[in-house]
């Protein structure tokens, strides 16, 4: 009995030991990180790689959404040929800030006349004070304006020119004192005027001698060719006498005075008269209108304004030597906006040459000249 006692207690111990061991294999399974946990631990470890495409146009919508402000310093506010830079300028805005998805704040500041050449500067400075992202602006004082301009640039403002700027184009001097120039060579449309001056003359059957009148607002040295390469044009191909230019100061009533003494002082050998900008082709109309000579003389004004519109559907004036004006200032704008969005000047060289047009009364109704001759019809 005994002997079956022991061996029972001896199972019972060996059972015990068994189910002890299958407990502790039971925990450290428990404790072991499953195939999950595994796979999770993995992906924390893995390095994200970057997106770049999404970087790229995270910036660029950032740069895109910019606000811009930019500031038009005007020479003359007055003077319709000024206005229509203003209008290529506004049309500019709309279309940029349709195309880059920006936003631009364009003012207009100047004197009134181009005269006020001391209005101008002060108004280039009070620009420069306002901070804005860039300035544009034409002038009749570069030697004035230079020095500001260069602060402006100093400032990180980028400032381009249209028409009338700081330097000749054969001149890098003064590079550094601007970003971009669009203008038309003055000397070109000195070379024109003279030769339609020649050609209107020889269609109108008058000889080839006599004496011409010329007319200007004001003394510069940028638009001098104007003056000079008529008159070179002009003596070299015929027997005329170019007179020398009289200035009005832009002044209307005196731009037609100084056509009223020239009519009344060479009276019948006066053949032809010439004003390089649109105030002295008005005074010209004027005073070949009030003395009813439009069919003795030819005459030539350069830019277009109502007046000179006006007088070239009567037949007053026998052509006018138009400027681009609408183009220059959109693409002054245009050009701006790029520098500023791309960081750097897009144009390959820093001045931009846009040629003269003649339109004369026998073209003006066709639709590229009637949009050069007044740029409102292009207005959005």
């Amino acid at each position: 009995m005994k002997k079956i006692t022991s061996v029972l207690l001896i199972l019972i111990l060996i059972l015990t030991l068994v189910a002890c061991a299958k407990n502790d294999k039971g925990q450290k399974t428990d404790s072991t990180p499953t195939t999950d946990n595994k796979t999770e631990t993995k992906k924390e470890e893995t390095p994200v790689k970057e997106d770049n495409s999404k970087k790229e146009e995270t910036t660029a919508k950032e740069e895109t959404s910019k606000n811009f402000d930019i500031i038009w310093v005007s020479c003359s506010t007055e003077s319709e040929f000024w206005q229509y830079q203003e209008i290529g300028m506004r049309n500019a805005v709309k279309d940029m800030q349709e195309k880059h998805g920006i936003k631009i704040n364009f003012t207009t500041v100047g004197p009134a006349t181009e005269a006020e050449t001391e209005s101008y500067i002060r108004a280039f400075e009070n620009a420069i004070a306002a901070q804005p992202s860039a300035i544009i602006s034409a002038t009749q004082v570069p030697d004035s304006t230079r020095s500001v301009s260069k602060e402006a640039m100093d400032r990180g403002i980028v400032v381009n020119f249209t028409n009338c700027g700081l330097e000749t184009l054969d001149s890098n001097e003064f590079s550094d004192c601007y970003n971009q120039f669009y203008t038309t060579v003055s000397a070109d449309v000195g070379d024109l005027a003279g030769k339609i001056m020649i050609e209107k003359l020889n269609e109108a059957g008058i000889p080839l001698e006599g004496i011409i009148a010329m007319e200007f607002s004001n003394v510069n040295p940028s638009l001098q060719p104007r003056m000079d390469n008529f008159k070179a044009y002009v003596e070299a191909n015929s027997k005329i006498k170019v007179l020398d230019t009289l200035y009005n100061n832009n002044d209307l009533e005196q731009a037609q005075a100084d056509i009223e003494n020239q009519i009344a002082t060479h009276g019948d050998k006066l053949i032809g008269i010439y004003g390089a900008n649109n105030i002295s082709g008005d005074g010209i109309a004027l005073a070949v209108e009030n003395a009813g000579i439009k069919d003795k003389v030819i005459t030539i004004g350069v830019d277009s304004d109502p007046i000179e519109i006006a007088a070239l559907e009567a037949g007053t004036l026998d052509c006018i030597i138009v400027q681009d004006a609408y183009g220059q200032g959109y693409a002054a704008l245009e050009n701006a906006v790029l520098t500023l969005i791309d960081g750097k000047n897009p144009e390959k060289e820093q001045k931009v040459v846009m040629p003269p047009v003649a339109v004369t009364t026998e073209n003006m109704k066709e639709e590229k000249y009637a949009a050069l001759l007044n740029p409102k019809l292009l207005e959005k």
